[in-house]
């Protein structure tokens, strides 16, 4: 067998080896995607500027693991590099990915984990769980406080009534109303003696203790005596501190970065930017202290993306960040963005800005709720009804009264009678009832002369109308009140001991 190598054959092998290489790579930088703002919707482009997700999501995180968290209609999810959804939105809020996993939470602002194919691997049952640090979580449940590992394995319960996150590999703990530090097994490291403290940042941690400021190391040491009196709000890189009733910043470091002399210093955002207050207006300055809206502002707040919601002489207003006006100062009142779209009042009639400060609904309602699933309600001519966005009817205006949609359900009344509809515009529960709840893993309460029973997704009557009281359904059971009794009953009505 002649083993000589061919040159020109390997020549052109390692040619096509090359260019197939430089094609894969360019291949995977074109799916790593960007998202973009369109009239206040997010959409995504590829590396060459090509839109593959077209705007329609409320908001989006940054890609994280290849997922990136989206929301539309107060329903979050998560899309792929390719633009998928690939994790249905089907969440009330989550988080980014962390080796493979994720935390999420539901409407009832119950935690769990979902792995990158959607598999809840922990159950959302949790009152909250932290992101991983130092190969843990912190979680609390009915009003206790744990560590679990990276995987939502609960390792133990602690006897503290709270727990911040690990910084350092320090977690903050309350004891007592008394602050201190533990490491990741549970030990006290720094006994909780302080009236205030804030995580470590880096090796340093500010403490408060009898109206003293002091910069501790993680063992607790001393460093130096700061002159200041009290602790403020505390960011990833800086603290707020008090002296004398004014507020200023430091540093990791422990350098004064703001000096206090303002009334207060709100939380620093994403963009370096917080409200402050001097001489009872509020205005916006940096983190370096440089001050980007004047303090002429009788309330100041954040509005979307590079806009601040202000308020002056009895009006409201819409500003960018460097206190032009981007809505006229004429409103009486603007509300919190919502789905894209915040109401506001004028003349007593309400309408919906959108997220840049322009009018998007023309102000001619009695009255307007906030935007879920795509629809608020609306009040007109003494009726209630639904419009989405686009101030289309998508149920009529029709009843006496509505509330707002939540979990794709939201009550009506006509007369005095309560009934139910869903966000199609079908009745789901007839409007026979004197009272009725929301619905509860597959439950919703109703009552009719004067005695309360379970009503089925389908509105049919499953636990008949015979307790005097009755409280939502939780993991399978409900408490009812019977006579004098209290019992346990399953969802189809009958009675269980646990």
């Amino acid at each position: 067998m002649n083993s000589a190598i061919n040159p020109a054959l390997f020549m052109k092998n390692l040619i096509t080896a090359f260019l197939f290489l430089i094609a894969t790579s360019f291949f995977a930088q074109a799916q790593q995607l960007t998202p973009f703002n369109e009239k206040g919707l997010i959409g995504f482009k590829d590396i060459t500027g090509r839109v593959v997700v077209a705007p329609k999501y409320d908001y989006s995180s940054d890609f994280s693991e290849g997922l990136a968290l989206v929301e539309l209609n107060n329903t979050n999810g998560y899309i792929n590099n390719k633009g998928q959804e690939v994790i249905k939105l089907k969440y009330y809020g989550g988080y980014s990915f962390q080796n493979g996993l994720a935390v999420v939470y539901n409407y009832r602002l119950k935690y769990g984990i979902i792995d990158t194919k959607g598999n809840e691997i922990v159950p959302l049952k949790y009152d909250r769980i932290g992101g991983i640090s130092d190969g843990v979580r912190v979680f609390e449940l009915n009003k206790k406080f744990g560590l679990m590992d990276k995987n939502g394995k609960e390792l133990f319960i602690t006897p503290y009534d709270r727990i911040s996150g690990f910084a350092n590999g320090l977690a903050l703990i309350t004891q007592d109303k008394k602050m201190g530090y533990m490491d990741k097994f549970g030990k006290i490291v720094i006994p909780a003696v302080y009236d205030d403290a804030t995580f470590f940042l880096g090796a340093n941690a500010f403490v408060e203790k009898e109206s003293e400021i002091y910069m501790i190391d993680t063992k607790g040491n001393i460093i130096k005596t700061l002159p200041y009196d009290k602790l403020g709000f505390i960011g990833e890189k800086a603290v707020n501190v008090k002296l004398n009733g004014k507020t200023g910043r430091l540093n990791a470091s422990g350098k004064e970065i703001i000096p206090p002399v303002y009334d207060g210093i709100g939380r620093f955002n994403a963009n370096g930017q917080a409200t402050f207050t001097a001489n009872k207006k509020k205005g916006l300055i940096d983190l370096n202290g440089r001050i980007l809206i004047p303090a002429a502002y009788d309330e100041l707040s954040s509005f979307g993306r590079a806009r601040y919601q202000a308020a002056q002489d009895g009006k409201e207003m819409i500003l960018d960040t460097l206190g032009n006006q981007v809505s006229p100062n004429k409103y009486e009142k603007i509300g919190y963005d919502s789905e894209g779209l915040s109401l506001m009042v004028t003349n007593g009639k309400y309408g919906f800005l959108d997220r840049e400060g322009k009018e998007a609904i023309a102000p001619k309602y009695q009255f307007v709720g906030d935007f879920y699933y795509g629809m608020a309600r609306v009040k007109l001519n003494n009726l209630w009804g639904f419009i989405d966005k686009n101030e289309r009817v998508v149920i009529p205006i029709q009843y006496t009264f509505v509330t707002g949609m939540i979990l794709y359900h939201a009550k009506i009344r006509v007369g005095e009678k309560w009934g139910m509809i869903n966000d199609k515009g079908k009745v789901v529960i007839e409007p026979v009832y004197s009272d009725l709840g929301i619905f509860t893993e597959g439950r919703v309460k109703v009552k009719i002369d004067g005695k309360w029973g379970f009503l089925d997704e389908e509105g049919k009557l499953v636990v008949q109308n015979l307790y005097a009281e009755v409280e939502d359904f939780d993991e399978g059971r409900a408490i009812v009140t019977l006579g004098d009794k209290k019992i346990k009953i399953d969802k189809n009505g009958k009675q269980v001991e646990n």
